[in-house]
């Protein structure tokens, strides 16, 4: 099955932060197919930033790009479907991570997420997965 980890999740798993156990979990199923869009990149630098190691940023970048499968552009498809995501969603959806959500859409991914404004996107719309509920991922 395919995975796309929002900026949340991969933070979860680098800061050891809730819901890293899950996250490591699908880091180590060989049948998990592992994906992150490009727009995660300036999200953990701030995150790193924000920590005092931002200078870390290039590291920790390259580290991830060598477990995921693929890290996913946005095009014009993907900026289209975040649109149809954010106008279906009950609340409001930042940009960056409608992006995010419409990715996970358009592979066929389910989105594995720590940000509660996820949960307003319809679940016929996008296969989703909270690291905040109770039940494990897999």
């Amino acid at each position: 099955m395919k995975f796309l980890l929002d900026s949340s999740a991969l933070f979860a798993h680098f800061f050891d932060e809730p819901g890293a156990d899950e996250v490591s979990a699908l880091f180590h199923d060989p049948t998990a197919e592992i994906l992150l869009s490009v727009l995660s990149a300036p999200e953990l630098f701030a995150a790193l930033s924000v920590r005092g190691k931002g200078d870390r940023f290039d590291e920790v970048w390259r580290d991830y790009e060598q477990v995921v499968d693929d890290i996913l552009p946005v095009d014009e498809a993907v900026a289209l479907q975040a649109v149809a995501l954010r106008r279906a969603a009950s609340r409001r959806v930042p940009n960056g991570d409608a992006l995010i959500a419409a990715a996970a859409v358009l592979t066929g991914a389910m989105l594995i997420h720590r940000d509660p404004h996820f949960l307003s996107i319809p679940p016929n719309l996008l296969q989703q997965r909270s690291l905040t509920q109770k039940n494990p991922v897999l």
